[in-house]
């Protein structure tokens, strides 16, 4: 069962979804927005009973009387008003924690294939831009179906109850003030995306200018590239310019246009006025009279309202429009949330490792193949080969990093087969990079278990260096934290794996910045440590592997040579001459 608080929904690549997912919000938005909506009705109504009171000279008791309700009229709107907003931006807050789990989940789960050509970097905070564009958008319609559209319905059928024949002549150039707006919405999108394009040309051509400075100078490119940069700076220029001219005279306009329905009020209305002409329709105790100046009052300020919302209506069609884009280009990284279940492990007690026709190819190239062996638990095998010939490759390939020819069974199952949480419950990985996170050596180890962490450090040769820190394993590290050597680090991420041990334990050059003699000493203690597990221990540096069960060697011509370490060094040329290098190379020797 998903244990996360913000629940996208079922079908999170549907934008119904993010409301459906969040009814009773909904549904409060709506009662509020309609409340709202409907109460800001008070103000020209009440400001049109207190001019005919006042110009009537009516009692200041009656006068006190219209004020109190006006007053309690417009604070239960603004209570509701701001119950509103509250829960649009609620909603808001939501939709994008659930858009953005969804995002980084599945980008999470992305396959190397698919992210080989993108920085990690950019694309995040690319998503992260158009996550919060396309929520925006989704918030500004959510806010603007009532207090848009709403309002249109509410302020025309209070004008209409005035003058039906007059109100639809006012409301002509609203509607036209409407359609401007949407109909320049693209190319107010447009230009808004060429600057965008532009800005980061210009972001690119500003860094090149500095950061290859010299290459220019020496080859006398100087004047060339300042001549291409003026021509970029200046077509941004351009650009950022027709947008702003666009985006910012669009609401000026449509609000010119709405006005011009003041006319036909004006010209009307006074007539209206003058003549004391009956209302369209009478309601009991709200509408008796005719025209007055307070009637015809309330009818401009409603009128003036709806104006300038249909001028903001612009505003509003490029929220949108820039939230459809945005959507557009990350919908493609939204799937439904994949609630991957507890790590399980995948374990037949008669089976442990065969490799049969292994081999995996990148790109075209094979690395190497033909590999068939068998290992079982408690045995420790090795893997080295020159630079390039696939040993880390081979170790990815048991994380279902990546492709591979042939067969791998896994304790009784084909890796292919195997679920992520079948993997993360099996298969225990000590990659090249071992970045630690801000936190406590003790928290770095246990990730949260409660389990001692002391014994793992002592079997990794940490417990010196503890005694160096004032606070042992509660010394925060990481990137804010004390600063750790790279033996340091390495030692405490495979403190990490052992602490977490699973059946199949894969340690990718897990001391290459320990020294020899360290690295023997860890390496005796690693069988007792790995009780019960398979260790595939990878490495250039060939210190530990005279001790090892089974050596495979990748030659790096696609050939791979298996045995001990004295089969190797009288019939594998390659591992021979990498064992005799590091020798004289001042490697320790095993004997």
């Amino acid at each position: 069962m998903n244990k996360h608080p913000i629940q996208p929904g079922k079908r999170p690549d549907r934008l119904l979804s993010y409301w459906t997912a969040q009814p009773w919000l909904c549904l409060t938005i709506t009662l509020t927005g309609i409340v709202y909506n409907f109460g800001m009705l008070a103000f020209p109504y009440f400001e049109s009973r207190l001019i005919d009171t006042v110009q009537a000279g009516e009692s200041v008791a009656q006068i006190e009387s219209l004020l109190a309700l006006f007053l309690g009229a417009i604070a239960l709107t603004q209570v509701t008003r701001m119950l509103k907003r509250y829960t649009v931006r609620r909603f808001a807050n939501n939709a994008i924690a659930s858009m953005r789990l969804n995002v980084y989940n599945n980008t999470l789960h992305l396959s190397p294939s698919e992210l080989k050509d993108t920085s990690m970097g950019v694309f995040l905070n690319r998503v992260t831009s158009d996550v919060a564009a396309a929520v925006e958008g989704m918030r500004k319609l959510t806010t603007e179906i009532f207090d848009t559209c709403f309002v249109f319905l509410f302020y025309v059928a209070y004008l209409l109850l005035f003058d039906g024949p007059m109100t639809l002549l006012a409301l002509l150039p609203v509607a036209l003030a409407i359609l401007a707006a949407f109909l320049l919405r693209k190319a107010i999108f447009k230009a808004s995306a060429q600057a965008r394009q532009a800005s980061s040309r210009i972001s690119g051509a500003t860094y090149d200018l500095f950061d290859n400075a010299l290459t220019y100078r020496i080859y006398g490119r100087d004047a060339d590239n300042l001549s291409r940069y003026d021509a970029t700076l200046s077509d941004y220029e351009k650009k950022a310019i027709r947008s702003s001219a666009l985006a910012d005279a669009m609401m000026p306009i449509a609000s010119v246009i709405a006005l011009i329905g003041l006319l036909p009020i004006i010209l009307l209305g006074s007539r209206h006025v003058i003549a004391g002409d009956p209302l369209s329709v009478t309601i009991p105790g709200l509408l008796t009279g005719g025209w007055t100046v307070g009637e015809l009052t309330a009818y401009i300020t409603v009128f003036v309202i709806m104006a300038a919302k249909a001028a903001e209506s612009a505003k509003l069609f490029g929220s949108i429009e820039n939230g459809l884009a945005s959507w557009k280009r990350i919908k493609p990284y939204i799937s439904p949330y994949a609630d991957y279940a507890a790590p399980k492990a995948v374990e037949d007690p008669q089976a442990s490792l065969t490799l049969r026709d292994f081999g995996i190819r990148i790109q075209g190239r094979g690395l190497f193949g033909g590999v068939a062996l068998t290992a079982k638990k408690n045995q420790i095998l090795g893997v080295t080969g020159p630079i390039a010939s696939g040993k880390t490759a081979l170790g990815k390939a048991f994380l279902q990093g990546l492709p591979y020819e042939g067969s791998i069974l896994l304790f009784g199952k084909e890796l292919r087969d195997y679920a992520s949480s079948e993997i993360a419950g099996t298969v225990a990985y000590m990659g090249h990079r071992n970045d630690l996170f801000t936190d406590t050596i003790e928290n770095n180890v246990a990730l949260g278990d409660r389990q001692p962490v002391a014994p793992y450090l002592e079997a990794v040769s940490f417990s010196e260096d503890l005694l160096t820190m004032p606070l042992g394993a509660k010394t925060l590290v990481g990137n804010e934290g004390v600063k750790l050597s790279g033996g340091q680090q390495e030692r405490i991420a495979l403190a990490r794996t052992l602490y977490h041990k699973k059946a199949l334990v894969v340690l990718d050059d897990p001391f290459a910045s320990v020294d020899p003699a360290t690295e023997k000493e860890i390496v005796a203690r690693l069988r007792s440590e790995l009780q019960g597990s398979l260790v595939l221990f990878i490495s250039h540096r060939l210190t530990s592997f005279p001790d090892l069960d089974l050596i495979v060697v990748l030659n790096g011509d696609g050939t791979v040579s298996l045995g001990s370490h004295e089969e190797l060094l009288a019939n594998c040329p390659t591992y021979r001459n990498l064992y005799e290098l590091q020798q004289t190379s001042g490697g320790e020797t095993h004997e």
